[in-house]
């Protein structure tokens, strides 16, 4: 995975992913089919779960409490340790990264490196909270007629797959 290639240390890992957080989520701007499902969208009832990790949707003004980002969030930053000490923002870091400002993140609990909240190795940690909102979201409407859009995403990527077709086999409407 490119993202946790091997790297001689913590900081050239940091210089690398802030080059790709804020080319392609900093920089990032809504496409006209983003923004167009967005108005698809508006005044219905939805919820994303997506495999995107640098906030296309939130960016593209849906309303972050109904997007579960499921392999993680690149702009968020959790403890390498190991140990959940929780997450947070990674941008004032990218932004210095960026700007040649070099200094690894340290976690506030146990002064281990941070490092992305992705599941680059065994200590990710999803987010709990959007989870059971996925969750509740699909029981409140368990009973209703529900559009599952699969965008981007083929049979040879069945990590993205799977889980959704998994779902619709469960929840048959």
């Amino acid at each position: 995975d490119a993202l946790d290639k091997d790297f001689d240390s913590w900081d050239e890992k940091w210089q690398f992913w802030s080059q790709l957080i804020n080319e392609y989520s900093v920089k990032y701007e809504p496409s006209k089919a983003m923004k167009q499902l967005k108005d698809l969208l508006n005044g219905k009832n939805y919820f994303i779960a997506t495999s995107t990790f640098g906030h296309c949707f939130e960016k593209a003004g849906f309303d972050q409490e109904k997007i579960f980002n499921v392999f993680g969030d690149w702009t968020m930053m959790q403890c390498s340790s190991g140990l959940n000490h929780g997450t947070r923002s990674d941008l004032s870091t990218v932004k210095r990264y960026v700007n040649g400002q070099v200094e690894v993140p340290r976690c506030e609990d146990c002064n281990s490196p941070m490092e992305l909240h992705m599941p680059l190795n065994a200590h990710f940690f999803p987010d709990e909270d959007a989870n059971t909102r996925f969750r509740w979201f699909l029981t409140r409407n368990k009973t209703n007629k529900v559009v599952v859009l699969e965008l981007g995403v083929d049979p040879t990527s069945p990590q993205l797959l799977d889980p959704m077709v998994k779902l619709v086999e469960q929840f048959k409407d």
